[in-house]
């Protein structure tokens, strides 16, 4: 059901005090490239960059996310574009990025030095990357340690993007995807991924690695906590990590808030779909079996 007028006009007021706290008037980035493809995390991506990685290269323009620098693939292919998204990639210090098991959180969340010493071998490999890459972060994290340290590499060319999610009227939100200063909700990094990609200016976008069958990946143990299994491409095993908020108390996520962030990535991605075609921008799913249901099915090559 449409929106009323009265919701839409008091949603667009409400984006607009947002966007005076969070967001800044940024630096326009234009990609030179026409074509790329996204590279999402899922299993199913790892068939693909193996063809590649034995041809050499791949058909076009990769940009990669979260943690794809630490593996092979990042030396074999090199990205040409990285986004990352999440604040676990920024919010640790000097000390951390040395030693995983003095990051806070591992006080009070099971298995997070893992993650930490995850996220510290991604920033090695980007901040010791040897090829020309260019690197999307969210503009509230421009003023963490780990992102000064990039600023080190010559190779690096970061873009600062705002991460303010705006609603109100869609031609109200489309004004203020296209400047820049407002984002649709992006409940994963590859939401984030297809938007930053649109506004770069690329003309089609080809996705691969992008299963988004979380809901197969879910377990309750008896304690009823929530855990989700693992299954990237660049995993060596997997793993199950349970599901916790990040908060004092460590509370666990339970099942009907899990899916309820689903419906939000997966409504993401038709507002994603709206938008491109306003841009002029395609979008193709070319990843095998993927439950989106939002972009056109078109195979690579």
């Amino acid at each position: 059901m449409a929106q009323s007028f009265a919701l839409n006009l008091w949603n667009s007021l409400l984006s607009l005090g947002k966007i005076g706290i969070r967001s800044r008037f940024l630096p326009t980035y234009k990609s030179p490239d026409s074509q790329v493809i996204v590279v999402g995390n899922g299993p199913s991506a790892k068939a693909q960059l193996d063809q590649w990685s034995s041809a050499g290269q791949s058909p076009m323009p990769l940009m990669a996310v979260n943690m794809m620098a630490r593996s092979p693939y990042f030396q074999q292919l090199k990205p040409a574009y990285y986004l990352l998204a999440d604040g676990a990639f920024f919010n640790f210090n000097a000390e951390t990025f040395e030693n995983a098991a003095l990051h806070p959180h591992c006080q009070r969340h099971e298995g997070y030095q893992q993650t930490q010493q995850l996220i510290n071998e991604t920033w090695k490999a980007l901040l010791n990357s040897q090829h020309t890459m260019t690197l999307f972060v969210p503009q509230i994290y421009r003023k963490s340690w780990i992102l000064q340290q990039a600023k080190s590499n010559p190779l690096l060319h970061i873009v600062v993007y705002n991460y303010t999610v705006t609603r109100g009227f869609e031609w109200f939100e489309n004004r203020l995807y296209t400047m820049g200063l407002g984002s649709p909700q992006s409940q994963n990094v590859i939401n984030s991924c297809i938007f930053q990609a649109i506004n770069a200016g690329f003309e089609e976008l080809y996705l691969i690695g992008v299963d988004n069958n979380f809901h197969r990946n879910i377990k309750v143990r008896m304690d009823n906590q929530v855990v989700v299994v693992d299954d990237h491409f660049y995993e060596v095993g997997q793993k199950e990590t349970p599901l916790k908020h990040d908060d004092a108390q460590n509370t666990p996520v339970r099942m009907h808030e899990f899916f309820s962030n689903l419906h939000k990535a997966f409504w993401a991605h038709h507002r994603l779909a709206k938008y491109a075609a306003y841009c002029g921008v395609k979008v193709y799913n070319s990843t095998p079996d993927s439950f989106i249901d939002a972009y056109e099915r078109r195979s690579i090559g």
